[in-house]
């Protein structure tokens, strides 16, 4: 996707955290019929949006992430984008904000994928912000983006991982039957010995459950040495390393695309990880969907985003 057509959706949406791309619901026609909703793309959306989130947030002190916790959809980050000064602002539950202009550099050290909008922040207070269409199986997704942002702020970097998007309308949400999703996984793990990329080498499954309200993940995550993280310890020594596998189950919430859960390490023999997801199903009957997540224990973590598609 080139990059103007990356702002025309953008425009103002939350981060991971991101945000309401709906363009709006079908007119009405005949009493005996109701014409479904109508969704727009993201590549075709324009003007001025706004977009809420779900993902994970945690903190950044001394080389390792603390404090870790989920954002449910539509009580994370919003992105805000104002089409007349081409800048995005996102705003964090607490009232953190950071604006960047969509015309800056991308962070230092990083070079912003065809289907990425990557952005240092814009007043010069060291925040990045960077947003993908995500693909699956070499297909872009229609209604989801992930993304992140890092914001600074009284000597403590707060980290936000999520997605957002055009997200699916509660009433036209399933009401019952089930449906697997294929994915792709997104993110970054933290240890003694540096970061690592999972982008790559993790992968996933998706499954939900919309007669039962309820979804299931499973997650096996590992990754390569990153060198793209200046506030994170160098890379380490390994060529890849394994972070474990991991299961999740969770719940839709109630007149809502959004949903949230936990989850648990697969591992018997070996530190144990834990931790939580949360995320919403986007597009025409959660055609597509996506949560950001976090795993850890002591002197490891790992999160970021998963997306994906029927």
């Amino acid at each position: 996707m080139r990059s103007f057509e990356m702002k025309r959706w953008f425009l103002a949406g939350s981060a991971m955290t991101l945000g309401l791309l709906l363009s709006g619901c079908g007119g009405g026609g005949g009493v005996a019929s109701t014409p479904p909703p109508t969704y727009t793309k993201l590549a075709h959306l324009t003007g001025n949006r706004t977009f809420q989130s779900a993902g994970a947030h945690l903190t950044i002190a001394n080389g390792q992430f603390t404090d870790h916790s989920i954002q449910k959809y539509g009580a994370g980050v919003t992105i805000a984008y104002n089409a007349s000064s081409d800048s995005y602002t996102l705003t964090a539950p607490d009232g953190a904000t950071d604006t960047f202009s969509g015309s800056s550099s991308p962070p230092p050290g990083y070079t912003p994928a065809p289907n990425q909008i990557a952005l240092s922040n814009s007043t010069g207070a060291g925040g990045t912000f960077v947003l993908t269409v995500p693909s699956v199986n070499g297909i872009a997704l229609s209604y989801t983006a992930q993304g992140s942002w890092n914001h600074f702020g009284n000597n403590v970097l707060s980290a936000y991982f999520g997605v957002s998007g055009v997200p699916t309308i509660a009433g036209d949400m399933p009401r019952n039957g089930t449906a697997t999703y294929q994915t792709s996984v997104a993110g970054l793990a933290v240890r003694t010995d540096g970061a690592y990329n999972l982008d790559t080498t993790s992968t996933g499954t998706f499954s939900a459950d919309f007669g039962a309200g309820t979804v299931a993940t499973t997650l096996h995550l590992a990754g390569v040495p990153s060198s793209a993280t200046p506030f994170l310890p160098g890379p380490g020594a390994q060529p890849s390393a394994d972070f474990g596998s991991y299961t999740g189950t969770g719940a839709i919430a109630s007149g809502s695309p959004g949903f949230s859960g936990t989850l648990a390490s697969t591992a018997s023999n070996s530190v144990v990880a834990n931790g939580e997801f949360a995320g919403a199903f986007f597009g025409p009957q959660a055609k597509e969907m996506g949560y950001g997540f976090y795993v850890a224990s002591t002197g490891f973590s790992a999160q970021g985003t998963v997306v994906g598609t029927k």
